[in-house]
């Protein structure tokens, strides 16, 4: 099933409107980030490797056939997010002309997706399998070895907790 706005991403790639592309994606773009590197600084400095990678690989004319560009964007995060967590370099020049005044709407993010202040609102147990998942990184398995607890039973704190951050992300 394709997603609403796939046509209108692959028009303006092809009328060469990455600037609305990437202030489109901008703000999901950081908010994986600040959710991946629980508000770390260095969550921006990715973000904005990411957005840079992008506009690189725009300038460069690289073509993604039939994939939509929403996938291209969130694979490159992956990457680049990938990549810090490793240790290898994620920065990528900024190009010649590049005007990094403008408004920044990243306080707005960074405050929706503290990680943080939402779990704080989940009962302990829900609250401490999302911290282990998503401030840690650790796998289910792990989570379900470390609190001594049913794979299923992590997979079910994990799934109640989502549906409580949705349902707090779209209030707030």
């Amino acid at each position: 099933m394709a997603h609403d706005s796939d046509a209108e991403d692959a028009k303006l790639l092809q009328e060469g409107r990455i600037d609305v592309l990437l202030a489109k994606y901008e703000p999901v773009i950081l908010g994986r980030c600040i959710a991946r590197l629980n508000g770390d600084l260095a969550a921006e400095d990715v973000a904005q490797n990411v957005m840079l990678r992008l506009l690189r690989e725009f300038h460069q004319g690289k073509s993604y056939g039939e994939t939509p560009y929403r996938v291209v964007v969130h694979q490159v995060v992956g990457w680049t997010i990938a990549d810090h967590f490793a240790g290898r370099p994620t920065d990528v020049p900024l190009p010649d002309g590049w005007d990094p005044a403008g408004d920044n709407s990243n306080d707005e993010v960074a405050e929706r997706h503290d990680l943080r202040r939402l779990f704080a609102a989940l009962p302990d147990g829900t609250r401490r399998v999302l911290e282990l998942r998503y401030v840690i990184g650790l796998g289910i398995d792990e989570i379900a070895e470390q609190l001594q607890m049913t794979r299923n039973a992590v997979d079910q704190a994990l799934h109640r907790g989502h549906a409580r951050l949705r349902e707090a992300l779209a209030d707030g």
